[in-house]
């Protein structure tokens, strides 16, 4: 399947957020303690945490509903802990049988959906149709046909994104990125959208809510019931898409065109790219689809440090980062080659555009020293005033950024670097070309193409 422009039929899940969950309660003109991801069993604030037994049933209330509303949710997959022993444990979508590839996972009615502007798109701005929409539904409370859903996402807690850290965490995040590690300039990215795009304020509640539509719904016209239990990972763990089968506000040229690949029944669904064996856990994407997805592919695109931003957690390998290099930002893309016995090196691909010049690695190397300079002025073991949660993200995201430009470094080095290799993608660029003229409607203004008035031309 292919993913279309965000006003055309198909919307790849593969380009959205991933992996929330229950954190904490959140209520209005309150400040939220940050609490153990979906977990209290590491806090001692029994009161500002949603406990475990009480996180299920919110999962099962919000599933029945589903159900009974039309909505499609397999019986062969369940969420439960990643690690049941494990306090920080977030909730993931895991498989009870053997499913097959094509198989239906979810299927979920407009019905069901709060609907923000169906033709807002870039993924950098900031949906403010989708925020009064759920505003209205958390004032109906109860009265409200979503409230079931309403009452999840409502124990989410501001504190989860980067930006709406605690001071301290945020200081020592700062200090850990410096002047050229990715993400720059993250902070109040979402609340100073909310103020300056929406004619937002300043209180806590509207601060939560902000952060809340960033984590569910950066860059979908939807919030779609269940499809955050989804955790996100690429490469052979990905094993579902995900995709709105609904024609919008796309013209007639668009519907006929896309009507002839896809059968629309106005819903939103996941289905299995591959087999998925028992035990094993459902994964979607944030920034990768089979096809398409191509304004992910440009040179600077949606990648680990962007995650880490507006999602809140570091993403495993394989990754894709944005490193500096003089004044330019190259786009770099990280896998793990495994042998059979599980260990093996990091494999290296470079964006589209050329390749840096091999002397340019020195740019890494200065990155590297300064990463085991924060380490060694950093214990591991104290975080001190830095909740325990921001303390391991960081902690996490060094290691990430420092085995990422190890591996880079000890690419470049090779003789198989080619400082001269230059990449184009001939997909981006018909992708570009083609919705250039959907966009514009300039094909509506050609003159029709007639085979024997060339042939007499030519014949002159």
């Amino acid at each position: 399947m292919k993913r279309m422009k965000r006003t055309s039929i198909l919307f790849l899940l593969g380009c959205l957020s991933s992996t929330r969950g229950v954190f904490g309660t959140a209520e209005k003109d309150t400040d939220n303690t940050f609490l153990p991801a979906k977990s209290c069993a590491a806090t001692d604030d029994g009161e500002s945490c949603i406990p475990r037994d009480e996180t299920q049933n919110l999962q099962r209330d919000l599933i029945a509903w589903m159900r009974s509303n039309g909505a499609f949710v397999g019986h062969r997959m369940e969420v439960r802990l990643e690690d049941p022993e494990d306090p920080w444990s977030r909730y993931g979508v895991f498989a009870t049988e053997r499913i097959e590839r094509g198989e239906e996972l979810l299927s979920v009615p407009l019905e069901l959906m709060i609907e923000g502007d169906s033709s807002f798109h870039p993924s950098n701005n900031l949906d403010c149709e989708m925020i009064s929409e759920l505003l209205k539904e958390i004032e109906l409370g109860d009265e409200s046909h979503f409230a079931p859903y309403v009452r999840y996402l409502k124990s989410i807690p501001e504190r989860v994104l980067p930006e709406a850290w605690s001071d301290a965490g945020r200081e020592l995040l700062q200090e850990l990125l410096g002047k050229k590690l990715p993400p720059q300039r993250y902070e109040n990215k979402w609340h100073e959208l909310y103020v300056t795009s929406c004619d937002g304020g300043d209180d806590q509640f509207e601060k939560w809510l902000v952060h809340l539509i960033a984590l569910i719904n950066i860059d979908q016209g939807f919030m779609v019931p269940y499809l955050d239990f989804f955790n996100h990972r690429n490469g052979h763990w990905n094993n579902a898409e995900s995709a709105l089968y609904a024609s919008l506000d796309q013209n007639e040229f668009e519907l006929a065109w896309f009507s002839n690949m896809i059968e629309f029944d106005d819903t939103f669904k996941v289905e299995a790219t591959r087999t998925i064996e028992p035990g094993e856990q459902i994964y979607i994407s944030v920034n990768s689809c089979e096809e398409g997805c191509v304004e992910m592919l440009d040179p600077g695109g949606y990648g680990t440090a962007d995650m880490l931003r507006d999602n809140g957690f570091v993403e495993d390998l394989p990754q894709r980062w944005s490193f500096k290099f003089g004044e330019e930002w190259k786009d770099i893309h990280l896998k793990e080659n495994e042998d059979e016995d599980g260990f093996g090196d990091i494999e290296v691909t470079w964006g589209l555009g050329k390749n840096p010049a091999k002397n340019d690695v020195s740019e890494l190397v200065e990155n590297v020293k300064h990463l085991e300079n924060f380490e060694k002025a950093h214990q591991r073991n104290t975080p001190g005033d830095i909740p325990e949660n921001e303390w391991n993200i960081i902690w996490q995201y060094h290691d990430a950024l420092k085995t990422a430009n190890k591996a880079i470094i000890t690419h470049m080095n090779s003789d198989d670097y080619d400082e001269d290799a230059l990449l184009l993608d001939e997909n981006s660029i018909f992708h570009e070309r083609t919705m250039g003229c959907l966009d514009d409607e300039s094909y509506l203004h050609l003159e029709p193409f007639r085979t024997h008035e060339y042939e007499d031309e030519e014949e002159s």
